[in-house]
């Protein structure tokens, strides 16, 4: 089950919020609406609401479509009694419509749309017909969060550090790393968290990939486990990692300490106006201090979060600036070995939405006076 907290904003508080600065785009585009059909961009528009069926879609199964003064959702019968009985719960539905066709005249919908636009111009992020494509300076509508955003995600992060520590809390040699992946993602639904990437490798496919599928290879010594948590459109990211045997081999254990303190400049360095490329190269001088110089051009580092796995990457030429309530992400890897959680960036400081709970060992990075706590690898 899911962690227990009273939020002090209520979803109503949210979707108003999100109302307001949708409207207040169109306004600045000169459109008279926006249709929303992307998981993400559903979830957001509507404080939590999921349209989702398929896991393997980008897309849901229902539209939502704002304009100045209406809000309509879009589907077919079979969708909407449940999106308005389940996915509107907490929010006033009297001043929201919902339409639906029947489910073999599902081509209705996107015609339904177009004549409620009309001439008149409008947005999509699903490319609807008579449509301007939606871009990053709509994503950025999501990157400030809310304060019930806040307190929805401290409480997904925590759950999702919990499911992966149960989870490979009951990995042994010899299971295959099929079965890791099954057993975080039963503690994550277990958690009510829908599993949105699940990563597995161990022994020489962690010295070899970074971005590993589980196979059918049974576990030996060696384990990384990776997870993309998601609820109410919001996603958490965090890496863990096993080691099967008394203590770690001394170059393992140096490559660990490395890059949680290449994880820990990064995290520092995420501050509020600073450029992702400025935060980037904290990092990079970082892996260069431990004399891993390369090791970062091998895998992507991260970069801001929320509705997206990444809303957009850290790389050298990337002058997009960290903002106030945003989350970010950073995955620093050295073959062998990786760090990962998310944080929020608030007030000046930032927060580990995710991290390791009590339970779970950790190393020390002091840096700029201060003292982080980084998941180390967990001996068996």
């Amino acid at each position: 089950m899911s962690t227990k907290i009273t939020l002090s904003q209520t979803r109503q508080d949210e979707f108003n919020i999100k109302l307001g600065r949708i409207r207040q785009y169109l306004g600045k585009k000169g459109w008279n609406g926006v249709a929303l059909s992307t998981q993400a961009l559903f979830a957001f528009a509507t404080a939590g609401g999921d349209n989702h069926v398929s896991q393997a879609s980008e897309y849901g199964i229902a539209h939502v479509l704002i304009t100045g003064d209406t809000v309509t959702v879009l589907s077919n019968n079979i969708e909407i009694p449940r999106l308005k009985a389940e996915e509107f719960d907490g929010i006033d539905t009297t001043g929201i419509e919902f339409w639906d066709c029947p489910w073999y005249e599902d081509h209705k919908i996107v015609g339904e749309i177009a004549r409620r636009m009309g001439k008149n111009p409008y947005g999509s992020d699903s490319g609807l017909p008579g449509s301007t494509g939606i871009s990053d300076e709509f994503w950025a509508l999501t990157y400030g969060l809310t304060d019930r955003e806040i307190e929805r995600y401290r409480v997904l992060g925590r759950d999702c550090s919990k499911a992966m520590e149960e989870a490979l809390e009951q990995v042994k040699p010899g299971v295959t790393e099929h079965s890791v992946g099954g057993l975080i993602c039963k503690a994550l639904l277990d958690h009510s968290v829908r599993p949105h990437v699940i990563l597995v490798a161990s022994d020489e496919r962690v010295f070899s990939f970074r971005h590993p599928p589980p196979e059918a290879k049974k576990v030996k010594k060696h384990l990384m486990a990776v997870l993309c948590g998601k609820r109410g459109g919001l996603i958490i990211n965090l890496t863990r990692m096993l080691h099967f045997a008394a203590k770690l081999p001394p170059d393992l254990e140096r490559k660990h300490q490395a890059v949680c303190e290449v994880d820990v400049a990064y995290n520092a360095g995420t501050k509020i106006g600073r450029t992702a490329k400025d935060v980037l190269a904290d990092g990079i001088a970082e892996y260069e201090k431990h004399d891993f110089s390369e090791e970062w051009k091998l895998h992507h580092q991260g970069g801001p979060t929320g509705y997206q796995g990444r809303s957009y990457r850290g790389t050298p030429t990337e002058t997009r600036v960290v903002l106030e309530r945003q989350a970010y992400a950073w995955n620093p890897s050295i073959t062998g070995t990786k760090s990962e959680d998310t944080i929020l960036v608030q007030n000046g400081s930032i927060e580990f939405l995710s991290g390791p709970t009590k339970d779970w060992p950790t190393l020390t990075v002091k840096r700029d006076g201060k003292t982080y706590k980084r998941p180390a690898i967990k001996l068996v």
